[in-house]
């Protein structure tokens, strides 16, 4: 097995912004130096590229009055024989509200309360270490969807949506527009034993025609949750909650905005670090 090293270093100000993207994309990163390098590893294999363009596209996002050093990747092969053993290692296992998230040759949590939600880390975004994942992991928990339709819009790695059905959704219908995605989220799909009720599609937003779905999750960037925010609105019965995570601080006034443009209803906004999310209501 081929390893790739993804060093990242950036100014001080992005230092947790840009731990929490590789983090999230690996399953973990290591932080050193003064100027900020934060270092993951990665399966050399040919999702690698889609991977590192995904995020380079989640770097450039990040905003001006953090990223006023330019964000530079490196990238270094690895082929130690033992690397697959450390990075094993290196992966641990989090936990957010009800679930218990670990790789699929992780350890099952000593405590039984919690939902065992299996999640490989082949997919860039989606692992459950991002700040704004276990945000969203963490609502599904206080707001079980049980018995309820679910959308799950840009889906990534289709761990929310697994969340979802693993909490009793009825049905969930995961959506993501990067093709990159798909075999890793079929993969958590069936790793969970959920393919029964969780469908993905690769689509740029709800495909006409479905739902009405009684709750969305979406935890993607500002300008994407603005722009699809519309088709997930007219997806929605009335009175379905929402949950939009992704949200950068400096942004969060532009979302909520949009949102209440629309005529949802602004119930809670929470927030990690320099992370919100934001739960609302369809009126």
């Amino acid at each position: 097995m081929r390893w790739a090293e993804i060093e990242v270093s950036a100014g001080p100000l992005a230092q947790e912004l840009v731990d929490d993207l590789v983090s999230d994309m690996c399953g973990g990163a290591s932080l050193s130096g003064d100027h900020l390098c934060v270092t993951g590893w990665l399966p050399a294999d040919d999702r690698a590229e889609d991977r590192l363009l995904l995020l380079r596209s989640r770097l450039d996002a990040l905003p001006p009055e953090v990223s006023a050093s330019p964000v530079e990747i490196t990238v270094r092969p690895v082929e130690d024989d033992g690397w697959l053993l450390a990075y094993r290692e290196f992966l641990q296992p989090v936990t957010a509200g009800r679930f218990h998230i670990r790789p699929p040759w992780g350890e099952v949590a000593d405590d039984r309360s919690l939902v065992d939600l299996i999640i490989d880390p082949g997919m860039a975004f989606g692992t459950g270490h991002h700040p704004t994942t276990r945000m969203m992991l963490e609502v599904l928990s206080e707001m079980p969807p049980a018995g309820l339709a679910v959308l799950d819009a840009g889906a990534g790695s289709a761990i929310l949506s697994v969340a979802a059905a693993k909490l009793g959704a009825a049905a969930v219908l995961a959506v993501e527009v990067d093709s990159s995605a798909e075999e890793n989220a079929l993969l958590n799909i069936r790793l969970n034993g959920v393919g029964d009720r969780v469908r993905f599609v690769l689509e740029d937003g709800p495909p006409e025609g479905e739902g009405p779905f009684d709750a969305a999750v979406m935890n993607i960037v500002a300008d994407v949750i603005i722009a699809l925010a519309p088709r997930v609105r007219q997806a929605l019965r009335p009175d379905a909650w929402l949950a939009c995570s992704g949200v950068i601080d400096s942004r969060l006034d532009e979302v909520t905005r949009a949102l209440e443009e629309l005529r949802f209803e602004i119930l809670e906004v929470r927030e990690s670090g320099e992370w919100r999310a934001i739960i609302c209501r369809r009126t």
